[in-house]
């Protein structure tokens, strides 16, 4: 009796080790950001506010195309948008960001946008990451983001606690979303506000490219009512090596 009682003891005091380690090994996993994350965050000071003004000047670069008709492009590199994040999102929108939300920066590789913030919340203090693509859908203006994976440092977490939040933040920053499912991935589909304030033109998106580092948007203005009827109709040839997503 006393030898099974020993034994029981053993394999108490076995189980509750392996449960303690395989729990210091998921809070451990939990802590190491991903590799991109540390990098965006190692780059310097100077380099963040350079890169972040070059975004500034690509955005104002891209909103005078708009206002003009016909053929417009953008590009914009994830070092500018990286470099807009760590600067100016924190000095001139400070209340963008949710509660315990901090330090966004993004990748961008082939195809596949991925997204990484300081979370710090209930206790919980870790980088939480997302990875989808991102395409054009058959309506106007429309983006579909299909999120592929969530995780806490490398541990997975389930994506689902996250949708209310994604919904709430979108509603409060006016930007109409809604979801759907795509191969079993949440699929936000989000219509870009690209409405002029001259009302006798409109912009369409036709041109939607994640890769090598870069977001690639392009589109066109048009007349709303051009003489005879005509209107400009988007190009549709894609260069050799291009990879990009068009209407689905």
């Amino acid at each position: 009796m006393r030898k099974v009682a020993r034994r029981l003891s053993v394999a108490a005091a076995a189980l509750a080790l392996l449960l303690a380690l395989s729990l210091w090994c998921i809070y451990r996993a939990s802590q190491r950001p991903p590799e991109f994350y540390r990098q965006a965050l190692a780059a310097p000071v100077e380099v963040q506010v350079e890169e972040g003004q070059r975004f500034e000047r690509d955005a104002l670069d891209l909103h005078n195309q708009l206002l003009h008709a016909g053929r417009w492009e953008a590009c914009l590199t994830q070092d500018e948008i990286n470099g807009w994040l760590a600067t100016d999102l924190p000095a001139k929108f400070p209340q963008a960001l949710p509660s315990g939300v901090s330090e966004p920066r993004v990748a961008i590789e082939d195809g596949v946008v991925r997204i990484a913030v300081h979370y710090q919340r209930g206790g919980v203090d870790t980088v939480l990451s997302v990875s989808g693509e991102a395409y054009l859908t058959a309506q106007p203006n429309e983006i579909a983001v299909r999120l592929e994976q969530a995780r806490a440092g490398i541990v997975p977490v389930p994506l689902a606690r996250f949708l209310d939040e994604i919904t709430e933040r979108a509603a409060r920053a006016d930007l109409p979303l809604r979801w759907t499912e795509v191969r079993g991935a949440p699929v936000a589909l989000v219509r870009l506000p690209l409405d002029l304030d001259d009302a006798s033109r409109r912009v369409v998106i036709d041109r939607l490219r994640w890769g090598d580092g870069q977001l690639v948007l392009g589109g066109r203005t048009e007349e709303e009512h051009p003489p005879n009827g005509d209107r400009t109709q988007p190009s549709t040839a894609i260069q050799p090596g291009d990879k990009e997503t068009r209407q689905r």
